[in-house]
């Protein structure tokens, strides 16, 4: 093999061996197979089971706080057309919460279906809504860093999650969520470097020794 080959090659291999050091550096807990749309929901401790939430939150339907944990439950127990009803409801009573806007725009999320790379519009509102409100809202910060991944801006969502990272508390349904897309960005990301490195190669003209 020629030298000038060789460093070419060695270097790609350098990239790749990176980037997996980096990976399992960040990650405690990397994931087989992410979610299309992984779930941010940290679950009450302990946790409220639906039932018992629907059954205080009948009690109280003008109460904001008994909507909201009824929300909770239901987002836990992932039965998401009805946490967003119960957001919703909650907010008509007090549309000053940040993290029932935060937790309704992930319901929002896990029952559109959508092949864009934007977040689907009534979610991304949610969102904002949000943000206005607390702009450390984890929740919302986790799926807009989520929306600049799926459109190529890896290094910005990286760059956010990590900063979440460090407000999140360990251990928690919202570490995992996003331990769970940094591996999701690097595995596609080393998927991305490896292709465009067979694509090159492929363009790469024959080398031809000198008679």
């Amino acid at each position: 093999m020629k030298r000038g080959k060789f460093f070419v090659i060695a270097g790609i291999v350098l990239v790749l061996a990176l980037l997996a050091f980096i990976a399992m550096a960040l990650l405690r807990r990397p994931v087989d197979k992410a979610e299309p749309a992984p779930v941010f929901v940290d679950r009450p401790a302990p946790a409220i089971a639906p039932a018992a939430a629907q059954a205080a939150a009948t009690k109280a339907p003008g109460d904001a706080a008994a909507q909201k944990r009824l929300g909770d439950a239901m987002l836990a127990a992932r039965r998401f057309d009805e946490a967003a009803a119960a957001y919703r409801a909650s907010l008509a009573i007090d549309p000053n919460q940040s993290t029932a806007w935060s937790a309704l725009g992930e319901a929002v999320m896990q029952t559109t279906k959508s092949n864009s790379a934007d977040l689907p519009a009534p979610a991304a509102e949610a969102f904002r809504k949000a943000l206005a409100l607390d702009p450390r809202d984890a929740r919302a910060r986790f799926y807009f860093a989520m929306e600049k991944d799926l459109k190529g801006q890896h290094d910005e969502a990286v760059g956010d999650w990590l900063a979440l990272l460090r407000d999140v508390p360990a251990g928690s349904d919202a570490d995992e969520a996003v331990r769970a897309a940094l591996a999701a960005s690097i595995k596609r990301n080393i998927a991305l470097i490896r292709q465009a490195a067979d694509e090159a190669g492929r363009a790469q003209p024959r080398y031809k020794s000198q008679p």
